[in-house]
């Protein structure tokens, strides 16, 4: 495979995998409409930032690690699970808020805390890990240049940063966020059955 073909390969996958729904999206979404666009977009940048972890295990073969430590994945997947559990237990606790005329202002939440959310959802997630090990295993081989490889990852990151951002951003917007906030308070514990639905998936898996 050339390095167009595997460049245009990977980016078409991954771009289709970062657009499907799974706990990055419900985190995000959760995010920006109980605290605003802002801790939002920290949220994507902090899933974002997770992401090289796995990326760097797949391109430049540290995936060998998981073969000699399987408990890895175990460690991963129970954590991960523990982490949406409780973030979607706190979602179910959403209360209604009350409306004006103006689009309500969104709490204060630090950009480090929705920056940290946003990266353990993602570095705990084990499927991500397991993704992109057979994404990479499948298209880049011991003769793929280093360069195509940092070329890769960087194309994953900025997108997966793109995408989730702008989600942030059109959920965030005052005009829409005006028209959710009446259901505001049922949209967040959807989002929470979600999350608990995501870490109980996620401690069945074998």
């Amino acid at each position: 495979m050339n390095s167009t073909t595997l460049l245009l390969t990977a980016a078409g996958t991954h771009l289709l995998a970062v657009m499907s729904p799974g706990p990055d999206f419900a985190m995000v979404t959760r995010q920006t409409l109980a605290y605003g666009r802002r801790a939002g977009i920290y949220t994507a940048l902090g899933i974002a930032s997770a992401l090289s972890f796995h990326v760097g295990w797949a391109l430049f073969g540290l995936g060998w690690v998981i073969e000699r430590v399987p408990v890895l994945l175990d460690v991963l997947r129970y954590g991960g699970a523990a982490f949406l559990l409780y973030m979607g237990v706190n979602a179910l606790r959403a209360q209604p808020q009350p409306l004006k005329q103006d689009a309500p202002e969104a709490p204060a939440l630090p950009a480090s805390r929705s920056f940290a959310i946003g990266a353990a959802t993602n570095l705990l997630n084990a499927k991500a890990m397991l993704y992109f090990l057979a994404l990479c295993s499948a298209l880049v081989t011991t003769a793929t240049p280093v360069s195509l490889r940092l070329a890769l990852g960087a194309w994953i990151l900025l997108t997966t940063a793109a995408w989730f951002s702008l989600a942030a951003w059109s959920l965030g917007h005052p005009a829409v966020r005006r028209r959710l906030m009446s259901q505001a308070h049922w949209i967040d514990r959807g989002m929470g059955v979600l999350l608990i639905a995501l870490g109980l998936l996620s401690l069945l898996a074998r």
